[in-house]
């Protein structure tokens, strides 16, 4: 099946944004505002089959986690800067891996 395309107009700072955070998890533009808008077909398989059926990052108790973290971090406003988590992520498995970033006000 052919995929068929529509242009929306975005101004350049949200286009920006969003192109920068569909690359930050490898995935296009398109896929990107397809997971936001909540549909499953930019989702591999395996996680479209997850959602389905309520499991994994779906399962209720993980969802409401998930809730009760947002709603401390809305409290507190104390969390770990992203960039900084991905760095010491990618520094796992060396030898002068950094050390863990820290929680702080953001």
């Amino acid at each position: 099946m052919t995929a068929k395309f529509r242009s929306i107009d975005v101004d350049e700072e949200t286009a920006a944004l969003l192109q920068a955070r569909a690359a930050a998890r490898n995935l296009t533009v398109a896929e990107l505002i397809a997971d936001l808008a909540g549909q499953d077909a930019g989702l591999p398989a395996g996680l479209a089959d997850q959602k389905a059926a309520g499991t994994g990052p779906w399962d209720p108790r993980v969802l409401a986690e998930d809730e009760q973290r947002l709603m401390a971090f809305r409290e507190t406003r104390e969390g770990v800067d992203w960039a900084e988590t991905r760095d010491w992520l990618q520094d796992w498995g060396e030898n002068d891996a950094s050390a863990p970033p820290s929680v702080r006000k953001l």
